[in-house]
């Protein structure tokens, strides 16, 4: 039984671990949702709406 409580434990802090490193990452970077990537027109539509 105890075995069970430690494999738990573990994926668990893995886990949250994990979600914390991510979730750092995500607000130390610009504010880009993209990371640069030019796959998409989410970059020209916004040009075209603050445009007049």
């Amino acid at each position: 039984m105890d075995w069970q409580f430690l494999i738990v434990g573990v994926i668990i802090f893995s886990a949250l671990a994990m979600t914390t490193i991510r979730l750092i990452a995500f607000f130390k970077t610009p504010a880009s949702g993209c990371h640069g990537c030019s796959g998409c027109k989410l970059e020209e539509l916004k040009q075209q709406r603050r445009s007049p």
